[in-house]
């Protein structure tokens, strides 16, 4: 008569130990694959939302106008972009993709402003030409989590930081400089031939 054994061998623990170690490793090469591909995937959209925005802001710096504008009945200096450090906003006025939100009126104030707060650039538009009190402002696009940002201008056959005595035009191009998620980005836009 035969005694059935109780409990496992030596070589079946190595074995079982062995396929554990294999299918541990591959699990591991798994999960990083993913996390590669997920973190390859968030780097696109980022990038894709930094694009759509400067896409956004390209079509407003096509076609610039120079008028003059009033708040609260007061005429404001005439200047093609005015660039206002102490608020963080670079404004214009521009012939507009957006008509019908703002009443009919084709050239329309632009505005892109930088909430530190919240962490975005903001691209705003206004039909308030002559506005009798502060002008209604509407969002037109979003930018969010940028950290910093800076506006510089080509003229002169090199790129300047905008002056505080602000010349009469700002030369052949604008060029938008930011942060965003820790990762620097850069869109340079080229101005109408008539600012030059």
């Amino acid at each position: 008569m035969k005694r059935r054994q109780a409990g496992l061998t030596l070589i079946e623990l190595m074995v079982a130990l062995a396929l554990t170690a294999v299918l541990g490793v591959m699990l591991a090469a798994l999960v990083n694959g993913w996390l590669k591909v997920r973190e390859r995937l968030d780097s696109t959209s980022n990038e894709r939302g930094v694009l759509e925005f400067c896409l956004a802001l390209e079509r407003r710096f096509d076609s610039p106008a120079l008028r003059r504008l009033y708040e609260q009945r007061l005429p404001l200096a005439v200047r093609w972009l005015d660039w206002q450090p102490q608020a963080q906003q670079l404004l214009w006025v521009a012939a507009a993709a957006w008509p019908q939100a703002e009443g009919g009126s084709r050239l329309q104030r632009q505005r892109l402003r930088f909430d530190p707060r919240e962490q975005q650039l903001l691209l705003e538009s206004s039909a308030d030409l002559y506005a009798v009190g502060m002008p209604h402002w509407v969002v037109r696009e979003r930018l969010q989590r940028v950290s910093s940002w800076s506006v510089v201008y080509y003229q002169g056959g090199r790129w300047l930081a905008w002056p505080s005595d602000q010349p009469a035009h700002p030369g052949a191009g604008v060029r938008l400089q930011l942060q965003r998620d820790g990762a620097p980005y850069v869109c340079t836009f080229a101005l109408s031939h008539g600012l030059s």
